[in-house]
């Protein structure tokens, strides 16, 4: 469940309400205005919402790079640098941002930043009151991580269990939390045995993915 903005919440506008609506609606529609805005209009825009006239001049060569950038893993290093700067920015662009990021990052199987966009978009989710919604970002991150060809730290397997766990609780979801601890103890056998799967591919042995308390 997105934690956007909604009717009434303050926004900062700006010269360009393009950008400013399309940053309440996603990063495919921010990222097209952006595109049709060009990379000078943006930079001056981000640097509205940082208050900083003079950082349009820092942002520009790396707002031009994100909007022309055409290698996987080159965009996700950019994207995850634009999220950095403005990940304690409101209405909004701060989701926005890491959006982008989890889109570029899960389109170049990067799993480290897929892990934390998920959990700076789970952190957004929660400070709205959405601990659903955040648990959904991490039981997504234990999805991929499931998948055949993708690899990540087991550690960062035992950090998504820990916060699906607390965020059930949180939710007042006991039987969710039980699932899951369940689940995590399982993948903590497996782990203590050396098993290659809490490296690599699926450790469980019904592939079914997760699912939440939806």
């Amino acid at each position: 469940m997105s934690s956007r903005a909604t009717p009434g919440t303050p926004l900062v506008l700006s010269v360009n309400p393009r950008l400013d609506a399309a940053v309440l609606r996603g990063w495919a529609d921010w990222e097209t205005a952006a595109r049709e805005a060009g990379s000078a209009a943006v930079a001056a825009w981000l640097a509205h919402r940082a208050d900083d006239p003079a950082f349009a001049i820092e942002v520009r060569e790396m707002v031009d790079a994100l909007l022309t950038e055409t290698d996987a893993d080159e965009l996700v290093d950019l994207r995850l640098e634009l999220a950095e700067l403005f990940d304690e920015v409101a209405d909004g662009l701060a989701e926005t941002l890491w959006e982008g990021v989890l889109a570029a990052a899960t389109g170049a199987g990067h799993g480290d930043a897929l892990a934390e966009a998920s959990g700076r978009l789970a952190a957004i989710a929660e400070e709205h009151g959405d601990p659903l919604g955040a648990a959904e970002h991490w039981i997504d991150v234990l999805n991929w991580r499931r998948q055949s060809d993708h690899a990540s730290d087991p550690e960062a397997v035992e950090h998504a269990f820990e916060e699906i766990i607390r965020l059930a609780r949180l939710d007042g979801e006991a039987r969710a939390e039980a699932i899951f601890s369940y689940r995590q103890g399982a993948f903590s056998r497996l782990l203590a045995a050396a098993d290659d799967r809490t490296l690599a591919g699926d450790w469980e042995r019904d592939p079914a993915p997760y699912t939440s308390w939806a």
